[in-house]
């Protein structure tokens, strides 16, 4: 449903020329509106307000500082330095991003625990389809397992984005594993300190003989989040495009999927969030989980590089204890 047009949101975006597509589709819902855009190259930032009929910025710093924008969408990787992260915690509007930090889960934890800052988009958690399956999970009884499969497509995500988000999901439904492995798959190698992308395949392991498998998936043709939970209430698959819930009998319980053929794009699905974001309706968790999926991320990464089993939790103490 669309806002009233007294309520259309002002968005600044900040990402690269290769996201393009993503912030076109999100600019393209009612209600919200790119009205100043920019990314780190110059050259770049040019094409990119002219493409979405934005005025053009070249510094994320003044620009956030500015008082015409409503909700601020960082996207392009390595822009929420120290600096910006500081930035963000003084201003009185939301700021969004689809990035993680630019620095190690180890300097994060030092920072200010406040609630103003960035809010990461768009969580698979926080969408309406899965939101709409929690009352089906309150009923589901155990869960044994779940597959998540998420991929990145042709609209500029990243396969860093999409592994927080999977992090963040794989949290929500199981809590923190015993511990992880994962696998990198990729032309190029992957570098100690560098950010984590081409594709990976996670297996997490949990307490009661219980366990997950992560896949991202780098390119793909079309950008897409799926998980599928089986456990006493049978399966519960949940999507971009609704939910779909089995019996352990195999008997339909919920159809919801497959109700549109038009299955929203990574923009469009951004874009609801920011619009979320800027009229304060977005939901906010009770207990903030950012750091343990954090952990969970730097986690895979460790195993991408060793080629070892991780331990997330051990992580996360280690870090609570500086």
């Amino acid at each position: 449903m669309s806002e009233p047009e007294s309520e259309k949101v002002r968005c600044l975006a900040w990402g690269t020329l290769s996201q393009l597509l993503m912030m076109e589709a999100a600019a393209a819902l009612d209600g919200l509106e790119i009205t100043l855009a920019g990314c780190p190259v110059p050259d770049e930032s040019r094409e990119l307000a002219e493409s979405l009929e934005a005025e053009r910025v070249d510094d994320l710093r003044a620009a956030l500082l500015r008082d015409d924008w409503d909700v601020a969408w960082l996207t392009a990787p390595g822009c929420l330095d120290a600096d910006i992260r500081r930035l963000i915690r003084e201003l009185d509007r939301p700021v969004a991003t689809s990035t993680q930090p630019a620095d190690s889960v180890q300097v994060l934890v030092g920072e200010p625990d406040t609630p103003q800052r960035a809010r990461f988009i768009p969580l698979m958690r926080h969408g309406r389809p899965f939101r709409g399956a929690e009352q089906v999970l309150e009923n589901f009884g155990a869960r044994h397992s779940a597959h998540i499969e998420m991929i990145a497509g042709c609209d500029g995500v990243t396969s860093s984005s999409l592994l927080y988000d999977a992090m963040d999901l794989v949290h929500g439904v199981f809590g923190m594993p015993d511990n992880l492995f994962a696998a990198r798959a990729g032309v190029t190698a992957m570098t100690n300190d560098g950010p984590i992308d081409g594709h990976i395949v996670v297996s997490l392991r949990y307490p009661d003989r219980c366990a997950a498998a992560v896949s991202i998936a780098e390119g793909g043709g079309q950008w897409s989040r799926r998980v599928a939970i089986l456990g006493e209430g049978g399966r519960l698959i949940v999507s971009d495009d609704g939910v779909e819930w089995l019996s352990a009998d195999g008997d339909v319980l919920d159809a919801g999927r497959g109700q549109t053929t038009n299955i929203p794009t990574a923009g469009e699905v951004a874009g609801h969030h920011l619009k979320r974001l800027a009229l304060n309706r977005e939901p906010i968790d009770e207990i903030d989980m950012s750091l343990d999926a954090l952990c969970l991320c730097e986690a895979v990464r460790l195993s991408c590089v060793t080629g070892q089993v991780e331990d997330p939790a051990r992580i996360a103490r280690m870090l609570r204890r500086v």
